[in-house]
């Protein structure tokens, strides 16, 4: 490897004695002042709500700051041109921010999910299409575990342009049982019905009260809803116990839920006629 010789010696060629100790100095007031400053920040930074991992993250990036600095200081003290310096940090760090472009990304959507705190551990929630309980908020990636046993890990920065669902922030959700019944049956009968099924539910909530209303007339049937509510953690259970006990009542009172059917029509004539209802 070739070395040049003479600009060795002009970056070496100002070096004295006395800026040695000058810049020896100067580094041990800068590394006293790195302390004095970070003490403060550290005290000042833990009165504030920020999530811990980001309170250690952002001290990190402050302290590194700070050694840079000190560098650039050192340095100019030794004869060194700090112009020189700061120019080949900033290709540095040009060079390192497009090799860690997708790292960045997903650090940036880290911090806002940490700050902004859309999310929190234990919540049920639904991201970019993935649904689960969250396990772990961490800088690049959070983890979901979902109700088939799968952990999915996300990358942050997906998660930060993506709709976030929340189902536990609000502490209660509502129920929604939709059945199609038979126009012959009294919209009044089936209303009863579902009302009677939320009745005999357990773990819904008395408020808001259960209500059920007709929602539309389709072909074959009238379309009736049936909103109730209950906590965010007895949720699915209920709604499947809900489901199951407005079957139960409907056999009980004789109210016909309605299905598609097909039927077939076989003329004297060898003539096949299919009509569906």
């Amino acid at each position: 490897m070739n070395v040049d010789i003479s600009t060795l010696t002009s970056l070496l060629g100002g070096l004295t004695l006395q800026n040695v100790v000058y810049a020896l100095i100067t580094l041990l007031v800068c590394l006293v002042v790195i302390r004095i400053l970070m003490s403060v920040v550290r005290r000042t930074i833990r009165h504030t709500q920020l999530d811990e991992r980001l309170q250690k993250f952002l001290l990190t990036g402050l302290k590194a700051l700070m050694y840079i600095v000190t560098f650039i200081i050192v340095a100019q003290s030794l004869g060194i041109p700090s112009s020189s310096l700061v120019a080949l940090l900033g290709v540095a760090s040009l060079a390192v921010s497009l090799a860690v472009q997708g790292m960045l990304s997903n650090l940036a959507g880290g911090i806002m999910l940490l700050t902004s705190r859309p999310i929190s551990l234990g919540d049920l929630a639904e991201i970019a299409g993935v649904t689960g309980t969250v396990e772990e908020i961490g800088l690049m990636y959070t983890k979901l575990y979902t109700a088939d046993g799968e952990i999915v890990m996300l990358p942050n920065s997906n998660i930060s342009a993506e709709k976030i669902t929340n189902y536990t922030t609000l502490g209660q959700r509502r129920i929604t049982v939709t059945v199609g019944v038979s126009y012959e049956a009294a919209v009044a009968d089936v209303r009863a019905a579902l009302l009677e099924a939320a009745a005999q539910t357990e773990h819904l909530l008395a408020d808001p009260a259960p209500t059920a209303y007709v929602n539309a007339y389709q072909d074959s049937c009238v379309e009736y809803v049936l909103y109730a509510w209950a906590t965010a953690d007895d949720y699915w259970v209920t709604h499947f116990v809900l489901t199951e006990t407005v079957k139960e009542i409907f056999d009980r009172r004789k109210i016909e839920i309605t299905y598609n059917h097909l039927n077939v029509h076989l003329m004297k004539d060898s003539t096949l006629t299919v009509q569906k209802d």
